[in-house]
């Protein structure tokens, strides 16, 4: 590059670049006004002392330079002159405010494009060009990513305060299908990486220091070489963790990595673990040891057993730079508060370490968690605007009370054939049960009647009996199904957090566990302003959750027969004009594009046997007549003849007696009615002979007294409270809170496995276990990061031997 000497007040050789650019900007711009002086004056004095400059007038000019530029950098149209500026004048940046280094380095607007200079460029890639794509953020992820870079910066008692005096910590309250995710993991994943620059640079964190203090006493932390630096940074990457990530549920926690995963496409070295319930435990410590924590996400039992047990995780997690609880409200009311204050007594103390909770809603409970967790001068994000309804208020939500339990499965066989006349090539419907039992119940009911459905369906299904591999593969086909009709039945494993993009109708079966559940069942349809509906089909048992739970929402009540009216209209409809119901040309290139995606990936020729990629399923006819009662009763007849003798009707009945006998705040009714509208299900839904006899002594376990058993008091046997189905206002007293063959995510996973640890032998106590000082059971000193003890071959050699 070519050099050339300029009158300048420093005197100094610059390219000819810079000087032209020095040369604009002090006839276009108010620098003009400040550099012109202290030029002409520097340059007189330079004349008559060439070797000598004023260092008075060079302090002058940096002084009026700095503040000429942080004036610029008031206004997103002059930041970038500003910034060039600087640059072209030797001013030092880092003398300059923060506000003024970060607001002339790059123009906030609502595209991922304006984050370019504030996150790393691999992150940029991903959110902009591959896999991503994105163009325009959503209101939390605005909120939170231009607080970049300056949020990712360093933390501890010594770390430089953001420009606008609020901390670092956060707690935001966003709906859901919003962008969270995202919001969250780009500055984590940016934490992350300029840790790990600081590190390589010789800027330690505490925890980082206290650390090596353990492992490495007699390293002299003031002096190191570029080698040392070089081994003690790979050293960090592979025993530390980045950030921890936890989530209520499994397959959300899934949906995160994956998301992770994503937008580290073109950062290939950090590594992302997860850690849940229903995997090999084995298989998650020795892809630890493998590979390096850059981010971990976890369910709370499954990391705390892990931290309990392993001491390289129980090592790692001291120096665990960013603490993320997603979905932080259901996290509670799951029961994980225990949990997740154990887990934060293995992490830094909160100074020492970002915090950041996401909730779509924040309660008395999620302050007190934010108290715990947050530092005290943390920054609140809301992003429900003011007046602006949740999302269950404005999606059209109908409650149907049957009027006898025959009528539960015909309707809601006409529930999904209505969503596939409705939204055709569109069609994408939830079935939620209350338990396990049931779910495999109205999946088998569902897919044996799915040829009688308008257009040709895929049916899928989860709950907790499947295991872990099997629920992740079937909750991602699920995800990327827009065959446009797909029907998932599902336990509340997916209720909470995951998100099904498309669907258009959600249907629950039987009443929730709560209220706040009912509205995150609905929360998984009408997602990021689409369109969708919720309908609850009750028996008549149930009508007080109706009357008593949902009475502040928007529940219009819907009548069978009105259902049944409206899909024989719409049936005849098709009939008489089929293209009415044409699936729409959008729909049909959208299947295209996925094909050619699958094509790009390798799929080839077997691309269509993926329901991503399937083409759109059209209406088929004729269908007047289809659903009227006299067609789908011996349709569901001869579903349920092969159940009728078997055990899978009893054992369904006994798990939905055991849901509802804890249900009493929530029906208003007495345990009698709910003993006796069960055995009415037993007969006319699933068809049984007669209804399964139950022992006294079965009975009290249950919960149920003796005066319950022979049919309480006067008042419950006819009148409002009564057998019949009734519901009683002041029955709640009478009832607990016991839990009986519930669907198994429902508490989590620390219940789940932290007895039988996976199957694991009592051996892997001892092979794992060590204390924070590194040191084994039996007082020897273990290998810090490895996790190894004496029996360390019984998982071979161990690859990050190496990392101490």
């Amino acid at each position: 590059m070519l050099y050339t000497k300029m009158a300048s007040p420093l005197g100094l050789a610059r390219s000819t670049s810079a000087a032209r650019s020095i040369s604009t900007l002090m006839r276009r711009s108010a620098i003009a006004s400040v550099v012109s002086p202290y030029a002409a004056a520097t340059a007189s004095a330079s004349r008559s002392a060439p070797l000598a400059i004023s260092q008075c007038a060079r302090t002058a000019f940096s002084s009026n330079l700095s503040q000429s530029i942080r004036a610029l950098s008031q206004s997103s149209n002059t930041a970038e002159p500003a910034f060039a500026a600087a640059k072209a004048a030797d001013v030092d940046l880092n003398q300059l405010p923060k506000d003024a280094q970060s607001s002339a380095a790059r123009t906030k607007d609502a595209t991922f494009a304006s984050l370019r200079g504030s996150i790393d460029y691999s992150l940029l890639k991903a959110l902009t060009v591959k896999p991503f794509g994105y163009e325009t953020m959503s209101a939390v992820q605005q909120s939170v990513l231009h607080l970049l870079p300056e949020l990712a910066s360093g933390v501890g008692a010594n770390s430089t305060p953001m420009p606008d005096g609020q901390g670092r910590d956060m707690l935001v309250k966003a709906k859901t299908g919003t962008g969270k995710t995202i919001a969250f993991l780009v500055p984590a994943l940016e934490a992350r990486l300029r840790s790990i620059q600081d590190v390589s640079k010789g800027r330690f964190s505490k925890p980082w220091l206290d650390m090596l203090k353990r492992h490495r006493p007699d390293l002299d932390v003031s002096s190191l070489s570029k080698k040392e630096l070089d081994e003690i940074t790979k050293q960090y990457v592979n025993n530390t963790v980045g950030a921890l990530i936890l989530s209520p549920t499994r397959e959300l926690a899934t949906q995160i990595a994956d998301e992770a995963k994503k937008l580290l496409t073109h950062a290939p070295d950090l590594k992302v673990q997860l850690l849940v319930g229903g995997a090999s435990r084995n298989f998650q410590i020795n892809d630890w040891r493998r590979s390096r924590p850059d981010v971990v996400v976890a369910t709370p039992g499954r990391i705390l057993d892990l931290l309990n047990d392993v001491g390289m995780m129980r090592e790692a997690m001291t120096a665990c730079r960013t603490l993320v609880l997603d979905e932080a409200d259901t996290l509670l009311e799951m029961g994980f508060r225990d949990d997740l204050q154990a887990i934060m007594k293995h992490l830094p103390a909160k100074v020492e370490r970002q915090n950041m909770l996401f909730s779509a809603t924040v309660s008395p409970e999620i302050r007190a968690i934010a108290r715990a967790s947050l530092q005290p001068d943390h920054r609140f994000v809301d992003c429900v605007p003011a007046g602006e309804e949740n999302v269950h208020k404005h999606i059209p939500q109908y409650a149907t009370v049957l009027e006898t339990a025959e009528e539960q499965i015909p309707h809601i066989l006409r529930l999904i054939a209505h969503d596939q006349l409705v939204n055709p090539g569109k069609s994408k419907t939830i079935v939620f049960a209350p338990t396990t039992k049931m779910t495999e119940f109205l999946a088998d009911v569902i897919r044996d009647a799915q040829r009688h459905f308008p257009a040709q369906s895929s049916i899928y299904e989860i709950h907790s009996k499947k295991d872990q591999r099997a629920r992740f593969n079937t909750s991602d086909r699920f995800r990327k199904d827009k065959s446009g009709a797909s029907v998932l039945v599902t336990s509340d494993v997916s209720a909470r957090g995951v998100d099904y993009p498309g669907t258009t109708r959600v249907i629950q079966v039987g009443i929730p566990s709560s209220k706040d559940q009912y509205i995150h069942r609905i929360g998984r349809t009408g997602r990021a302003g689409a369109q969708g509906r919720s309908d609850i089909v009750l028996q008549n048992f149930e009508r007080g959750f109706l009357h008593f739970q949902l009475d502040d929402l928007p529940v219009n009540q819907l009548h069978v027969d009105d259902l049944a009216q409206e899909v024989e209209t719409l049936a005849a409809k098709f009939d008489e004009n089929p293209q009415e119901f044409a699936v729409p040309d959008e729909v049909f290139e959208a299947a295209r594009q996925a094909k050619k995606e699958l094509k790009k990936g390798g799929r080839g020729r077997d691309s269509f046997s993926t329901p991503g990629a399937k083409p759109p399923a059209e209406i088929r006819g004729p269908l007047t007549g289809k659903y009227e009662s006299s067609e789908l009763k011996p349709l569901i007849a001869k579903t349920l003849a092969n159940m009728e003798e078997s055990e899978e009707s009893r054992e369904v009945f006994t798990s939905l007696l055991g849901f509802y006998m804890g249900r009493g705040d929530e029906l208003r009714t007495n345990k009698l009615a709910v003993l006796d509208g069960l055995k009415q299900w037993c007969v006319q839904a699933a068809r049984m002979e007669k209804a399964p006899h139950l022992s006294d002594s079965f009975l009290q376990k249950m919960g149920m007294s003796m005066r319950d058993m022979r049919g309480g008091s006067s008042s419950s046997r006819g009148g409002r409270g009564g057998s019949g189905g009734g519901y009683r206002a002041d029955s709640s007293r009478s009832f607990g809170r016991g839990r009986f063959s519930r669907d198994g995510d429902s508490r989590g996973d620390s219940r789940d496995f932290r007895g039988s640890r996976d199957g694991r032998d009592s051996r892997d106590n001892r092979d794992f276990r060590g204390s924070r000082d590194g040191r084994d059971s039996r007082g020897g000193r273990s290998n810090f990061g490895t996790g190894r003890d004496a029996r360390q071959s019984r998982f071979g050699s161990d690859s990050s031997a190496s990392k101490w």
